[in-house]
Formats: structure tokens, C-alpha cells, sequence
């Protein structure tokens, strides 16, 4: 057994894990954590960032196959939900994986998005009617969101490297797709039928879902860990 088969075997028992549990996380199979264990292979250069922050130790402690006991383990600040919202919504991190669905789903996106730009423009130029119909060009904006994430959520590769990190795709998920349809709803209604108050509340009640959502969901994860 190497020292970071080894290290990995005493993480996973002092963490309660099984290699089915690791593996499931990981999105790989029982065998390559077995063999991880054995010394017989290594994880992917990818995966050993998500090994580490599942198990609370650093890269380096993970290769060197021990806990660093004579220095000060630096410890990454604690992320907010700002942190993940902006993650989400303004990079795509560096350890994502690029896949064949995530491609197909930004060039249906890019066609959305240039779909609705060119309805405006001919609508306007054609019969002037740049208002109401400015609102083309938020929602599909905004529906270039949901497409996204309808596709990550279709994407096994994709789902398994966000329970790598600890995070639930399907949570996630739910919560972004409520709240742009919300979005999209009080677009709409306001921009076509004048209805901007009282259908604010629209907004109020997108947010209080996904708060209730994301608090039952990760109720949840927290109690499948325990088990």
C-alpha cells in the first residue's frame, strides 16, 4: 500500500465512509478507489482537489500521504452563498468538467439569445413597436439560464463533479429555475399588461420557495451523510 493509498484508506474510516460512498461522490466506480487505496493507481490530477475537500486536508497533505502536525494548516475561508452565486453565475471553475451536453447547451443558449435579439429588432424596425416588446431580449436572457441549467442537470458528469464539492445539483437546480421563471413571469406581466404592482410579489414568493428548498434540501444531504 502506498502512503497515499494509506492516507486515504484512514481518511475514509475516521470519516465513516465506505468506497461506495467515496466513489459516489467522486462520480467513479468502487474499483478505482479501491485500487486508489491499494497503491495499484492514482486519481486523475481533477479529482484530487475534491478528495481533499471532502476529507478537510490539503493537496499536498493528500500526496504526501500524512497531516502537516508541525505547521499551520492554512485554511481556505469559509464560502458564503454570495460566493456561490457568483461562482455560478460569473465562472464556470476551474475544475468543471467540459462535456458534450454542456457544449450543446451554450450553443442553444447563443441561439436563444441572438433569436431574440433579431425578433426585437425586426418587430421594431418593421412595425415600431419597440414597447413593450424591449422585454424579448431580458427573457431570453434569462431563458438562456434555465436551458442551462436543464442541461447540467441531464449531464451525469456534471452532477457527479458537484457532489464531489459537496453540492447537490438538484437543489441548486430547482432553486435557479424557480426563481428565473419568476423573473420571466413578472417581466411579462408587467411589460405586456401593465401589471407591475401588485405582481412584485411574484418575486417575494420565488425567493421564499428557493429559501425553503435549499433549506430542506440540504436538510437532507446532511441526514443521508449521517446514515
Amino acid at each position: 500500500m502506498s502512503a497515499f493509498g494509506e492516507f486515504l484508506f484512514t481518511l475514509r474510516k475516521e470519516n465513516g465512509m465506505t468506497q461506495a460512498e467515496l466513489a459516489e461522490r467522486l462520480g467513479v466506480t468502487n474499483k478505482a478507489v479501491s485500487k486508489w487505496e491499494t497503491g495499484e493507481a492514482m486519481p486523475e490530477s481533477n479529482l484530487l482537489l475534491p478528495i481533499a475537500r471532502i476529507f478537510g486536508v490539503t493537496v499536498d497533505e493528500l500526496l504526501d500521504g500524512k497531516r502537516r502536525e508541525n505547521e499551520e494548516t492554512e485554511q481556505p475561508p469559509a464560502r458564503t452563498p454570495f460566493d456561490e452565486m457568483k461562482e455560478h453565475l460569473f465562472t464556470r471553475g476551474d475544475d468543471e468538467p467540459k462535456t458534450f451536453l454542456g457544449a450543446v447547451g451554450g450553443a442553444v443558449c447563443a441561439f436563444v439569445c441572438l433569436g431574440g435579439i433579431a425578433a426585437y429588432l425586426i418587430l421594431g424596425l418593421t412595425l415600431s413597436l419597440w414597447t413593450p416588446y424591449w422585454v424579448i431580449i431580458p427573457v431570453s436572457a434569462l431563458s438562456c439560464g434555465i436551458i442551462g441549467i436543464v442541461f447540467d442537470l441531464c449531464d451525469r458528469e456534471k452532477r457527479s463533479a458537484k457532489r464531489a464539492k459537496g453540492e447537490s445539483a438538484a437543489i441548486g437546480g430547482a432553486c435557479g429555475i424557480l426563481m428565473l421563471s419568476c423573473i420571466i413571469a413578472y417581466l411579462l406581466l408587467g411589460a405586456i399588461l401593465d401589471l407591475w404592482h401588485p405582481y412584485w410579489i411574484i418575486l417575494v414568493c420565488g425567493g421564499l420557495a428557493c429559501g425553503i428548498i435549499a433549506s430542506c434540501g440540504t436538510a437532507i444531504v446532511k441526514y443521508r451523510k449521517r446514515k
